[in-house]
C-alpha cells in the first residue's frame, strides 16, 4: 500500500505554473510534500462533507424550544457586555456563539460558522489522511462520511458532540504518530488553543477534551517536555487572550472556571432524568463500551500509551454523565462519538467487529435522536447552512427571521396589553420560562437572572448568586412576570425553583394583577424579618408529616434525607437517585441539591404566592427518602 506522503505528492500534481510565480509556486510543493499538506481534492471533498452534514443552526429568537428561548438569553447577556465571571453563570461562557450562535448577531453567526467550517474540515483531511495509510482512500473516505453522518444526528449543535470525537480520533493517531506531518507538528499547540475556545464555549467540552489531549502528548514515543509545554502554554494563553477578545474583565477568568465548575457540579442532582422507554440503550452502551476498550488497549503502542487510555477514560466518562446523566435524548452525543472511534479502531485492528459494533452505535444514536436513519437528512443540512450564510449577507433577511420570531414568540406568549402598559420602560423578568417575553414585547431587557434559567441554579452557590441579584434593589427587577402553573421542568414546584431566590422574592414582590395564564409581580419594600424556629421532624419513607402553622408570617422548611455512602458514590458516579415531596398529595421532584434550601411552604392569604388558583397553605408533606424535616417561619410585617 502506499504511504501517505507517496499519495500526498501524487495528489499535489497541478498543472504546470508559468511565468515570474514559477520560483514561488516551486518552493510552496516543496513545503507541502515536507509536511505532508492535504491535497486541494483532499480539502474540497473534506469541506463538502462538513457542508453536507452541517448541524449548526444560526439560532432565530424564539429558538431553541427545548431550551425556552435560551439561546437568545445568553445572547442578550453578551450584547449587555455582562461578566461571565462574576455577574453571569451558566454551562455557555462568553464565546457561547462558536457553538449556538445568534441571529440578532450577525457577526457571531459568521464567526461561529467560519471556525467550525474550518476545523471540521481540518479534522476531517487529518483524519483521512491517517485512515489512507491503513485502508486506502475509498475506505478512509467511507469512515469520514460516517463520521460526519453521524455528527448532523445529535442535539442542538454538532459543536458539542463532533469536537470530541474529533479529539479522541486524533488523540489516538497523535500518539502512534501517525497523524500527516502537518497535523503531527501542529497538534500540541492546536490542541491547546481548541481546549481553551471549548472552555469559554460550552466549559464541559473542553473539561472532556483536556484530559485526552493530555494523555496523548504525554503518551508520545519519544520526548515529551516540548508537547506538554506547547500544549500547556497555548492553553493557558489562548484561555486568558480569547477571555479578554471576548470584552471580559481580564482577572475573572478565574472566578468563571470555579462558578462553572460549581455548574457542572450540581448538573447531575439537578437535572438527572430517565426518560421512559430508553433502559434498552444501557443494553447496547455497555457492551459497546466493553468493545471500544477492549479495542483501545490491544492497538498498540509505546511503554507510555497507559496515558492516553486513562485521558480517554476521564474524557468519556464525563461524555458518559453528559449523554446520560439527562437520559432523553442526550444520549446520541455518546452513540456519536462510539461511531466514529469504533469505526477508527477497527481500521487500526481490521476487526469485522469493531465495524459491527460502530454500525450498531450508529443505528442507536439515530433511533435515540429520534426518526431512525430517517432523521438523516443532507437537504436539511444544506438548507441550515445556508439560511446561516444567508442571515449574514443580507440584513433584510436576518430582519425577517427576527420579525418572524417576534410574531412567533406574541403568538405563544399572548402576554395581556395591561401589562406591557403598566410595565413601561421599567426593568422585567419573566418566570420559570418564556424568558424572550421582554424582548419579544419590546421591553427593557437588562433584567437578566445570574444563571439566565430559574432551574440553571444547580447548587447553594448559585441560588446565592440569583438571591442576591433578586435582593438587591440595584439589580432586582421592577416588575416579574410568572406563568400561574403550578408544574415547571421535571415535575419540580415553581416556588422552589430555586428556594433561595423564591423566598427573596417573596419577600419583596406583591401581586398587581393577574390573567388565566400570567401574574404581574411588582417589585416593593422588604416585609420580610428575623427566622423563628417551630419544630423539627425525623420522618420514614412517604410518613406523613404536618406542615405548623403561624400568623406571623411565611413558614419554610428545610428538609434533610439521608444519603449514604453509596448513595453519594451513586451521584458522583453517575447520577442521584430522585427525589420527591408530596404536599397535601400533590408530587414534586426537589434536586437533592437543593434540600437543605428554604422551601416555601405555608402563606395564607397572601396573594402574590397562589399558583394555578391555589394559595400556599400546606397541610401535609412526605418524602420518598426518609430524613430531617425543620421548619421555620420568616416574620414578615
Amino acid at each position: 500500500m502506499s504511504t501517505s506522503s507517496e499519495i500526498d505528492r501524487s495528489a499535489l500534481v497541478d498543472e504546470p505554473v508559468v511565468g515570474g510565480g514559477a520560483g514561488r509556486a516551486d518552493r510552496l510543493r516543496a513545503w507541502a510534500l515536507a509536511v505532508a499538506a492535504p491535497s486541494r481534492s483532499v480539502l474540497a471533498f473534506s469541506a463538502l462533507l462538513t457542508v453536507v452534514f452541517w448541524n449548526m443552526p444560526a439560532f432565530a429568537p424564539n429558538q431553541p424550544k427545548g431550551d425556552y428561548d435560551y439561546g437568545l438569553l445568553i445572547a442578550l447577556a453578551r450584547q449587555f457586555d455582562l461578566s461571565f465571571g462574576d455577574r453571569v453563570s451558566t454551562t455557555y461562557g462568553p464565546l457561547y456563539f462558536l457553538a449556538i450562535p445568534s441571529v440578532i448577531h450577525r457577526g457571531e453567526v459568521l464567526v461561529g460558522y467560519l471556525l467550525w467550517f474550518v476545523l471540521a474540515t481540518a479534522c476531517t483531511a487529518a483524519i483521512y489522511q491517517a485512515l489512507r495509510r491503513h485502508l486506502g482512500a475509498p475506505a478512509a473516505w467511507g469512515v469520514v462520511g460516517v463520521m460526519a453522518l453521524s455528527s448532523s444526528i445529535v442535539p442542538l449543535t454538532a459543536v458539542i458532540t463532533t469536537t470530541f470525537a474529533f479529539v479522541v480520533v486524533l488523540s489516538i493517531f497523535y500518539a502512534r504518530d501517525e497523524l500527516p506531518r502537518w497535523a503531527q507538528r501542529s497538534y500540541p499547540i492546536a490542541m491547546g488553543v481548541l481546549v481553551a475556545a471549548m472552555l469559554l464555549t460550552k466549559f464541559s467540552v473542553g473539561l472532556m477534551c483536556g484530559p485526552v489531549i493530555l494523555g496523548a502528548v504525554l503518551a508520545k514515543h519519544g520526548k515529551v517536555l516540548r508537547p506538554f509545554l506547547e500544549y500547556a502554554i497555548s492553553g493557558i494563553a489562548a484561555l486568558v487572550l480569547l477571555w479578554i477578545a471576548a470584552g471580559q474583565p481580564p482577572l475573572q477568568v478565574v472566578e468563571y472556571v470555579i462558578r462553572a465548575l460549581s455548574v457542572g457540579s450540581g448538573h447531575a442532582q439537578s437535572m438527572g432524568l430517565e426518560q421512559p422507554g430508553k433502559a434498552w440503550e444501557y443494553l447496547i452502551a455497555v457492551p459497546l463500551i466493553l468493545l471500544l476498550v477492549f479495542g483501545l488497549v490491544t492497538t498498540g503502542g509505546g511503554r507510555r500509551r497507559w496515558l492516553l487510555y486513562l485521558g480517554v477514560a476521564l474524557g468519556s466518562f464525563l461524555l458518559l454523565k453528559q449523554g446520560f446523566v439527562r437520559h432523553d435524548s442526550h444520549s446520541a452525543q455518546f452513540f456519536s462519538v462510539a461511531v466514529g472511534v469504533g469505526l477508527v479502531l477497527a481500521a487500526l485492528k481490521r476487526s469485522a467487529v469493531l465495524v459491527c459494533a460502530a454500525v450498531i452505535s450508529l443505528l442507536a444514536q439515530a433511533f435515540s435522536f429520534g426518526g431512525g436513519l430517517y432523521a438523516v437528512d443532507p437537504a436539511k443540512s444544506l438548507q441550515m447552512f445556508g439560511q446561516g450564510l444567508t442571515v449574514v449577507a443580507s440584513g433584510s433577511q436576518r430582519d425577517q427571521v427576527v420579525e418572524e420570531a417576534r410574531a412567533d414568540l406574541k403568538r405563544r406568549i399572548s402576554l395581556p396589553q395591561r401589562f406591557v402598559d403598566r410595565i413601561g420602560d421599567s426593568t422585567v423578568r419573566t418566570a420559570p420560562f418564556d424568558y424572550a417575553l421582554a424582548w419579544t414585547y419590546g421591553m427593557n431587557t437588562t433584567a437578566i437572572l445570574p444563571t439566565l434559567l430559574d432551574y440553571g441554579a444547580y447548587t447553594e452557590l448559585l441560588d446565592e448568586m440569583n438571591e442576591e441579584w433578586v435582593a438587591d434593589d440595584a439589580t432586582g427587577p421592577e416588575f416579574i412576570v410568572r406563568e400561574n402553573t403550578r408544574i415547571t421542568l421535571d415535575g419540580r414546584f415553581p416556588l422552589w425553583d430555586s428556594p433561595r431566590t423564591n423566598l427573596a422574592q417573596a419577600c419583596r414582590y406583591e401581586l398587581v394583577d393577574s390573567d388565566p395564564r400570567w401574574q404581574l409581580l411588582r417589585r416593593t419594600e422588604n416585609r420580610c424579618g428575623e427566622e423563628t424556629p417551630l419544630g423539627e421532624v425525623t420522618a420514614d419513607r412517604f410518613e406523613q408529616v404536618p406542615v405548623p402553622t403561624s400568623d406571623k408570617g411565611i413558614v419554610i422548611a428545610r428538609v434533610y434525607p439521608e444519603q449514604g455512602a453509596l448513595d453519594k458514590l451513586k451521584s458522583l458516579a453517575f447520577r442521584s437517585g430522585e427525589f420527591w415531596i408530596t404536599v397535601d398529595g400533590e408530587p414534586h421532584r426537589l434536586p437533592l441539591s437543593h434540600a437543605e434550601a428554604p422551601l416555601l411552604m405555608s402563606s395564607p392569604g397572601d396573594e402574590s404566592l397562589v399558583l394555578g388558583g391555589t394559595e400556599l397553605a400546606s397541610g401535609n408533606i412526605t418524602m420518598n427518602i426518609p430524613g430531617r424535616v425543620v421548619f421555620s417561619v420568616v416574620n414578615t410585617r
